[in-house]
């Protein structure tokens, strides 16, 4: 578990550090591949550092949590929100791992799920936006 708390933090802070670079240079249009770099530096980090899948992608939603909580207006529950999908993100992840044997497969199970969340987040923000 140590090996997966140091992979899943460093993790998150490079995704937080590639989200950012990635945000300034292209704007908003990093909305779409920003759940692929995440996902990717998350699995990449658990597989190559010999970690469990399921606990780095736990531990990079905790370091999320903890960002969300401290700089949203709505904290708890975003911090709460970035625990919890991060925590699906590497259920399914190891699922699918588990399942095929293919860790790259279970990449994309992971991507495909972190932009089905994020889609879902940004319709129903926006929802509030248009009325």
């Amino acid at each position: 578990m140590p090996l997966a708390i140091l992979l899943g933090s460093m993790a998150a802070l490079l995704a937080w550090q590639i989200n950012k670079f990635a945000l300034q240079r292209v704007g908003e249009k990093w909305i779409l591949p920003a759940p692929a770099a995440e996902e990717t530096v998350k699995t990449v980090a658990a597989v190559l550092g010999g970690a469990d899948i399921f606990l780095t992608h736990l531990f990079f939603g905790v370091v999320e949590g903890f960002w969300e909580y401290y700089n949203r207006r709505n904290g708890v529950l975003a911090g709460l929100a970035a625990l919890a999908s991060h925590s699906v993100f590497g259920f399914t992840t190891l699922w699918v791992y588990l399942r095929w044997g293919q860790w790259v497969v279970a990449l994309g199970a992971g991507i495909l799920v972190h932009t089905a969340w994020n889609y879902l987040i940004i319709k129903h923000a926006c929802r509030g936006h248009n009325n």
